[in-house]
């Protein structure tokens, strides 16, 4: 197994956080009010093979991370994602999905449940389920992908005081602490200074502490945090957006525009033919589009829907209509309906392809509908 983890430090004075360094142990604390924001990569070689299935991934957010170099900007709650092989057997692919939800989250999804999304299924639910492994740490942002090659697993720690970490039979560690160099670096590139160490028992070369750059150009320029709320409408509530000032700075870029993602939960109704948000384009809308059908009637966990605006807006207003319960005789109260926020971002051109692919960091895949777009 191999084990990259990265430490995040706010703080460029480095050496008054090293505890200790050598070739089976380092340790470093940080300074308070200046904690580590901490992601742990771990690379496996999956313990079964699933000849249907492609690709599997969970990614699943239960807080909203801190800004920091990491990207899980992926939907509250938990987001499945399964991929299957060119002329895969269905009935066989859904068991297998079926074994791995089970597996890794206590959990059956149907078949039903899942939407279509481009050549794969996905899976959206507000509530965030723990990853079943021993390894991580419960409550924390975790992203978990599966191929026939290898299994990778992140997760995201934040408000970090010290960590400690020792060499381990069996497991290649390499450890970095890294901080933005501000020089280098603007509000959406960063320019990375510090340096690694290999916790190896494989490894014969006495300096196991190497000093590191990395620059990391952003696929997705994000935006600082829009804020949503629900305007009340009777049975068609509203979901007022408003879009912080500093994405005027970004817009000036060439070839960028501005995008809203939002999860509709099925008991709640888009409708594409009036309800597409004013100066925008409907680009996605996956899930079940029968605009009649009561809540009781809908298979899929409800849709995922992408906007794409040209211009520069304030505020995105978007109206949504509220399907029929299931009427119940001994209900008193009304149904209450969770829905998870929307997220908005502006997506730049860029010809850096190659400085996007040699980067350590998940910079493509930093949200989920990056798989919408080219590269």
């Amino acid at each position: 197994m191999k084990q990259r983890t990265t430490v995040f430090s706010i703080d460029p004075n480095y050496e008054d956080l090293i505890t200790n360094v050598n070739q089976t142990n380092f340790q470093v604390t940080s300074q308070p009010d200046k904690q580590f924001i901490i992601e742990n990569k771990y690379t496996v070689e999956p313990t079964k093979k699933y000849p249907n299935i492609q690709q599997f991934r969970i990614q699943t957010k239960f807080e909203d991370p801190l800004d920091s170099i990491f990207n899980f900007g992926y939907s509250r709650g938990l987001n499945v994602y399964a991929v299957p092989v060119p002329h895969y057997k269905e009935v066989d692919f859904w068991n297998e999905v079926n074994e791995l939800t089970n597996e890794l989250l206590n959990i059956t999804i149907t078949p039903a449940s899942f939407v279509r999304n481009l050549n794969s299924y996905y899976y959206h639910d507000i509530q965030p389920i723990d990853l079943i492994n021993d390894k991580l740490t419960k409550g924390v942002n975790y992203d978990y992908a599966y191929n026939s090659d290898k299994v990778i697993i992140r997760e995201l720690l934040q408000n970090v005081d010290n960590v400690n970490y020792n060499l381990k039979t069996g497991i290649k560690k390499e450890i970095g602490l890294f901080w933005i160099d501000e020089k280098f670096s603007n509000k959406q590139d960063k320019s990375l200074r510090g340096f690694r160490v290999l916790l190896d028992e494989e490894n014969s070369d006495e300096k196991n502490v190497h000093k590191t750059m990395f620059d990391m150009i952003s696929k997705h320029a994000h935006l600082e945090k829009s804020t949503s709320k629900i305007i009340p409408q009777g049975l068609h509530p509203i979901v007022n957006t408003k879009i912080p000032d500093s994405t005027v700075e970004y817009f000036q870029s060439q070839g960028c525009k501005l995008y809203y993602y939002i999860n509709v939960n099925k008991s709640l109704i888009f409708d594409p033919f009036q309800n597409v948000p004013s100066g925008s384009q409907l680009v996605i809308n996956n899930g079940n589009k029968n605009l009649e059908l009561p809540e009781y009637k809908i298979p899929e966990w409800g849709n995922e829907v992408l906007f794409e605006f040209d211009d520069i807006i304030s505020e995105v207003n978007l109206t949504l209509h509220s399907r029929y319960q299931l009427p119940e005789n001994n209900r008193e109260q009304a149904t209450t309906i969770f829905n998870s926020p929307p997220d908005v971002f502006i997506g730049c051109n860029t010809d850096k392809v190659d400085v996007l692919n040699a980067s350590p960091f998940d910079t493509k895949r930093d949200i989920q509908i990056g798989r919408y777009f080219a590269n």
